[in-house]
């Protein structure tokens, strides 16, 4: 009897260290799935906040129009509507006129004193409709859409939003890189990561293009990194490895080096390459991926041509498709 409760005690054992380990492997693949998908997102959030850094030094601008908005008094929009129906009114005052001129010449005097007391309800009218016109003062928003091309586009860069906006991120970066620390991320890398945002803060405030583009593909250029190390999904990270490579070829227009900038546009089409031959992507992104190799290959025509202008349209369209997948 007791042989049979010691072999009783110990199934029970087993059981239940079967089932702790079991919650423990469960619970431990959940905290990792969460601490992948924190990386995931945080990734996405740096790597559109530098894109659009990117961006904003040729003041290229994703959407081709922009909302502008002015704003409009509602006197103003009352003098338009009033000459709307100007045609209308005068028609009437016509005729009125008309028929008080035949009148004048049956009563003269009476018509004088009813044109004298006409006259004194009209300036009490005035004074009335200038106290209205001084609360019809109100402000109102106008919005319209304006073409926001690369080749209408003259503009000049805003350096001031560009510095907030890297100040802004900049207050992100601890964070980040707490959560980092938690993946399995090179620490090191991690590391070089700070280092090089802070050298991009720094050269940020003397207003110079080339070495602050320098700087930004130099950030950019861990995102891939981050992303292969924390296993993430292969379509976004080749996405993000063929962006990083057409985003250090954009940085070197205004240098002129046309040969590292076909360098950087065939590592872009090489990385991308292999979603061509991807079976596991949806059916449904398979049109999108395909354009976006024919518009890597129209990239490098345009290095052929060796014409900036060209390159920033197609650059422009080429970011756009990104955004499409």
């Amino acid at each position: 009897m007791k042989k049979l409760k010691r072999i009783g005690y110990i199934i029970l054992i087993i059981i239940v260290a079967i089932l702790s380990l079991t919650i423990y492997t469960n619970a431990s693949k959940n905290d990792e799935e969460d601490t992948k998908q924190k990386t995931l997102a945080e990734v996405k959030y740096v790597e559109e906040k530098l894109a659009s850094l990117c961006n904003k030094m040729n003041n290229i601008q994703v959407k081709n129009y922009k909302v502008i908005t002015s704003e409009l008094s509602r006197k103003t929009t009352e003098k338009l509507s009033e000459n709307s129906s100007s045609g209308s009114g005068s028609e009437e005052s016509s005729s009125q006129g008309n028929s008080s001129g035949g009148g004048s010449s049956s009563g003269g005097e009476e018509t004088s004193g009813g044109g004298s007391s006409s006259g004194s309800s009209s300036t009490g009218g005035n004074s009335s409709s200038g106290g209205e016109s001084g609360q019809n003062e109100e402000e109102m928003q106008k919005f319209e859409l304006q073409s926001n091309g690369v080749l209408t586009n003259n503009d000049d860069i805003d350096w001031n939003t560009i510095k907030m906006e890297i100040e802004n991120l900049y207050t992100s970066i601890p964070s980040i890189t707490m959560d980092l620390y938690q993946t399995k991320i090179n620490q090191a890398d991690i590391l070089a990561f700070n280092n090089q945002f802070d050298n991009l803060t720094s050269v940020v405030k003397d207003d110079k293009k080339e070495p602050i583009l320098q700087e930004l593909t130099k950030v950019y250029d861990f995102l891939p990194k981050f992303l292969k190390a924390s296993e993430q999904e292969e379509l976004y990270t080749t996405i993000i490895e063929t962006k990083n490579n057409v985003i250090k070829a954009y940085s070197k227009l205004d240098s002129d080096n046309w040969e590292e900038i076909s360098n950087d546009v065939k590592n872009a089409i090489n990385s991308y390459s292999k979603l061509l031959t991807n079976t596991t992507i949806p059916k449904e992104k398979q049109y999108n991926i395909s354009k976006i190799y024919v518009m890597l290959n129209e990239l490098q025509n345009a290095v052929n041509l060796q014409d900036a202008t060209v390159f920033l349209v197609k650059y422009k369209n080429l970011v756009e498709e990104f955004g499409n997948i």
